[in-house]
């Protein structure tokens, strides 16, 4: 089947970029920059994103436009590989629907930054507990003044995400899994809450006490997650033709608020510490490894390596388009970009850090901390809060949209690929997989959501993102070997790859990626949200998600090594590891009477 074209190159480039940055730049790479060394900590990330993001990038590209195929179909290239397509199929299905629920959260956020008064600034709402401090001293406290709440706080007790901390969970938005604005005293006893933060479990969630206790369905959300459902429906339903151009909207006013937010920053007192701080280089972090792999992690799975999208969307490029050009583009806009949106956010966190007699490392947060605690609480100390408030949560929705609408766009492709019939009913595809995501997102957005979001946001890539990038690169490598993939791409656009892209390619990115996924399975914990400890029935649901993604591969494999003819395990595999005559964009095989499959196959390793 024919796929849809672009309607012009630079629609491709804009999606793929939104879909790289996404809201989880805002709300981790700033904070494993502060964590890692500042600006030492760009160096290895610089150095992974040219020796093993490019290549790897360049990789999916080649192969997603040479096949013209989603992430399931694109496996006709090497066939016992085939699940790794599924695995990714499902991984990007799960990651949208709780990406869903958090689009709901901030478009809750959004519609809250028009009260009079922020609900998160001010002890005096309903939902309000004894314990609850505000900085701007509004209400009820816990102190006798305000200064009592500045001497006794020492720090936010952040509990690290999946991602710093097993390197398991390298999606767009991480779950941050702590209280993170409750506050201690020197002696730690517990002084009070912020009001931030009771907004966020009391009135945002309306949280219960655990996973026993899912509570009822907070009906608000489930209205905004609707919003975010029918939105996505007819954003794929359209095709790339107008997800093409929504793009240039939600991709292009995020950098202009961005900027905006840059520029008001630096305009504000103890703006200049909060970006000393940011890029300050502490050169002695890299002498610890895990810093060189939490680099290493962010570089790779920033652009969403092994999530299937980049396939999918080089899938729909013309045949003769340059993929090395394009991979090289996006992924130093894609680095320049993440550097970029720290100095906004350390501008603006280092004026309040100043305002309010704190240092900027007590505003270490990251994941949903960061987006639904720390930044409300910024924001509320600004000149007309509610103005930067709705900015700040509209960048973050609309940058979302550029998540949500890629994923979702990749998942339609894979069933459309798989089921020809859907193919010529692109509405019933797309209805199917836009309900079931509706469906299982409204457990997200119940009063226990948060603790079923968290469980799944563990174990949804872990380990299975970075086994698939691993095997991809050896597959596409080794199995079926550069010297076949420079013949595929002398027949897209007429020249080879430069030498040290096929060195990468096979001795440089895959050690990179093995190492990231032995490290992850080395640093694993159990999963938690604040003090809350999952029970083991928790987690055991946790790793039947995790080998949902991974079984397809293995069961594929030998299934599809045992129908191959040979009269050996060792010619069954040697045949079943060969390209299959549906390898390849078949209309241009048509075209020039079957010579690229016939080059393809004649060609040794």
């Amino acid at each position: 089947m024919v796929h849809e074209r672009w309607t012009h190159h630079f629609d491709y480039l804009t999606t793929l970029l939104g879909y790289s940055i996404g809201a989880g730049t805002f709300l981790k790479f700033p904070y494993l920059s502060m964590r890692n060394g500042g600006g030492a900590f760009l160096i290895p990330f610089l150095i992974f994103t040219v020796i093993g993001a490019i290549p790897c990038v360049f990789l999916e590209m080649v192969i997603g436009q040479f096949s013209q195929s989603g992430p399931v179909e694109v496996w006709n290239v090497c066939p016992p590989f085939k699940g790794i397509g599924l695995g990714t199929v499902f991984i990007s299905w799960t990651y949208a629907t709780y990406n869903a629920s958090i689009f709901a959260w901030y478009l809750y956020y959004f519609v809250h930054s028009f009260a009079a008064n922020l609900p998160w600034a001010h002890c005096n709402n309903d939902w309000n507990t004894d314990r609850c401090i505000s900085p701007r001293g509004f209400g009820n406290t816990s102190s006798s003044n305000i200064t009592t709440y500045f001497d006794n706080v020492t720090t936010y007790s952040d509990n690290l995400t999946p991602y710093t901390d097993n390197l398991t969970t390298y999606s767009d938005n991480l779950t941050a899994v702590s209280s993170a604005a409750t506050l201690y005293s020197t002696n730690g006893s517990v002084v009070g809450v912020t009001a931030a933060e009771e907004f966020w479990r009391y009135k945002v969630l309306e949280i219960t006490s655990g996973l026993d206790h899912l509570g009822g369905i907070r009906w608000p959300l489930a209205g905004f997650l609707a919003v975010a459902i029918v939105a996505a429906f007819f954003s794929v339903l359209w095709g790339i033709k107008v997800s093409g151009k929504i793009v240039y909207i939600t991709v292009s006013v995020p950098y202009i608020l961005n900027t905006v937010f840059l520029i008001r920053g630096c305009l504000l007192p103890g703006s200049a510490e909060g970006i000393y701080y940011y890029i300050y280089p502490d050169f002695e972090k890299l002498l610890y490894p895990r810093v060189w792999l939490e680099a290493c992690a962010y570089s790779l799975f920033s652009m969403g390596i092994g999530m299937g999208c980049i396939i999918t969307m080089s899938g729909h490029n013309k045949f003769n388009n340059n993929c090395l050009r394009d991979s090289i583009v996006m992924c130093l806009v894609d680095a320049v970009s993440c550097i970029y949106v720290g100095f906004s956010v350390f501008a603006i966190i280092g004026h309040v850090a100043h305002q309010r007699g704190l240092t900027v490392e007590d505003f270490q947060s990251s994941g949903f901390n960061l987006a639904f605690i720390v930044f409300p609480e910024v924001v509320s100390a600004l000149p007309l809060p509610q103005l930067w408030s709705a900015l700040t949560f509209i960048m973050l929705v609309l940058l979302l949209i550029d998540t949500l609408i890629p994923t979702y766009e990749m998942v339609v492709t894979a069933l459309t690929d798989r089921v020809p019939a859907l193919a010529r009913r692109r509405w019933l595809a797309t209805v199917l997989v836009l309900a079931a995501s509706g469906l299982v997102s409204l457990v997200y957005v119940s009063q226990g959501g948060i603790y079923v979001i968290t469980l799944v946001d563990w174990y949804a890539t872990f380990p299975s993102l970075a086994l698939f990038a691993t095997m991809e690169c050896i597959a596409i490598s080794w199995c079926y070997g550069t010297k076949r993939l420079e013949d595929d791409i002398a027949n897209m656009w007429g020249r080879t790859i430069p030498r040290h892209i096929s060195f990468c390619l096979r001795y440089i990115s895959p050690p990179l990626l093995l190492a990231v996924f032995g490290f992850s399975l080395y640093s694993y914990r159990p999963p938690r949200y604040g003090e809350y400890t999952f029970p083991d029935w928790a987690t055991g649901l946790g790793w039947i998600i995790s080998f949902a993604s991974i079984l397809p591969f293995p069961i594929l494999f030998i299934w599809t090594v045992y129908q191959t003819h040979g009269d050996t395990i060792k010619e069954k595999l040697q045949n079943a590891l060969k390209p299959s005559l549906k390898w390849g964009c078949q209309d241009q095989v048509a075209s020039d009477g079957q010579d690229v499959l016939q080059t393809m196959m004649s060609t040794k390793m």
